[in-house]
């Protein structure tokens, strides 16, 4: 097959990039190893819902601006959309690798396809991390990672201990908790939003302050970049607070497994204040807009989660003697790149890029976590990431890049 474009993957990122390519004319197909919107359907859990409402999500069609979709409804839009595109299923690329002025495309089951351009949009949250830790838990405790976990039904019966106290995290645990379980939030330093602030939510304001499109360049503190997405629940707030208050024990990061005994370090005060500090930045955030904008807000409403628990962490747990009868990693992604010529990835197998433009001239990214911006592997930044991808790609097939 010779194509003058290969989009790689039929996730929101590919089908964004191929609505784009689309609109400007570019010849191109979009080859995916799955179904289009592979991980929605295989790394969702049953109760799972966007944290992001309708009208942050234009790029899945038309719907309430206060809807939080859940993972079928996803799905099925996601679905709609690939309908309008050239994608291919089934069709799993192994190698890409330059070749004279193009682009070698292997796959196992379309043969090889030499393309002008190609448009990487697997994007970087594909592989599970799960801790070495876990192969030392005893063989009795069943473990899952996120990408598998699905209903609390799904679990053996008895205590749940959830490793990692990001949004995949306490939103397992409130799951976890909804059904009756008793449930151990081994928990981790990640941000909070206030679901509120003067009058709107917080991500209406922080949108308008150009939160969501700082740029790599911009940030004061580049480590940042790689700090957990903050926690907020689909309309409304959520904080490890909370779930203490709703029954679940808060315990540091585990530090070591020995026999039936889960040691923790001290972390839980600092992983709390660490959510804080994160609320009141972005509360700063919109202060100053609205300051500086001169705009006539009220005040600031109380907000449930700023409310201080008593701490009793413990510093160890025997997992027999509490009953936990399963581990949910919820421990983050990196992305399998492993595909790719050894020359376009670096440190980590992870691709080497400026602004989502590869090293080697006629290959571009989307979908990676600050590709771009802070929402590049968000559905509300994929349309404006894949929009300059395609004028990119237009420019090169036109012979007017760089």
């Amino acid at each position: 097959m010779v194509v003058d474009t290969v989009v790689v993957g039929a996730g929101p990122a590919g089908l964004a990039a191929s609505a784009a390519l689309g609109a400007r004319g570019v010849d191109h197909v979009v080859l995916e190893q799955g179904r289009a919107g592979q991980s929605w359907r295989a790394q969702r859990w049953a109760s799972f819902r966007l944290n992001t409402p309708g009208w942050m999500n234009p790029m899945l069609g038309g719907q309430a601006r206060d809807a939080y979709a859940g993972g079928p409804e996803v799905v099925r839009r996601l679905e709609r959309l690939a309908a309008a595109c050239p994608v291919r299923e089934g069709v799993r690329v192994v190698r890409v690798a330059p070749a004279g002025n193009g682009w070698t495309v292997a796959t196992d089951g379309a043969g090889v396809v030499q393309a002008r351009a190609v448009v990487v949009a697997t994007g970087d949250q594909n592989r599970p991390l799960v801790p070495a830790l876990g192969r030392r838990l005893p063989g009795r405790v069943a473990q899952c990672h996120v990408s598998g976990y699905r209903s609390p039904g799904r679990l053996p019966g008895g205590a749940v201990l959830v490793v990692g106290g990001a949004q995949s995290g306490c939103q397992i645990a409130e799951d976890l908790l909804a059904a009756g379980r008793r449930v151990i939030l081994a928990t981790s330093p990640v941000g909070r939003v206030p679901f509120r602030h003067r009058g709107r939510e917080t991500v209406e304001w922080l949108t308008e302050a150009g939160f969501m499109d700082q740029r790599p360049r911009d940030l004061p503190d580049p480590s940042v970049m790689r700090a957990a997405q903050p926690i907020v629940a689909p309309g409304r707030g959520l904080s490890l607070p909370a779930l203490a208050r709703a029954g679940a024990t808060l315990a540091g990061r585990p530090v070591a497994v020995d026999g039936e005994r889960v040691a923790f370090d001290d972390s839980v005060a600092a992983n709390i204040a660490a959510g804080d500090a994160f609320a009141n930045r972005a509360r700063a955030m919109v202060d100053e807009l609205i300051r500086r904008r001169g705009l006539d807000a009220p005040p600031a409403e109380p907000d449930e989660h700023d409310a201080p628990i008593e701490l009793d962490p413990p510093s160890s747990l025997d997992l027999r003697a509490q009953e936990v009868g399963s581990v949910v990693w919820c421990t983050g992604f990196t992305g399998d790149f492993s595909w790719l010529d050894p020359a376009l990835v670096g440190a980590g197998g992870q691709p080497r890029h400026a602004d989502g433009a590869a090293p080697a001239p006629g290959l571009w990214y989307l979908g990676l976590r600050w590709l771009r911006r802070r929402c590049s592997a968000i559905l509300l930044g994929f349309p404006g990431d894949a929009a300059w991808v395609a004028g990119e790609v237009r420019a090169h097939l036109d012979g007017r890049a760089g």
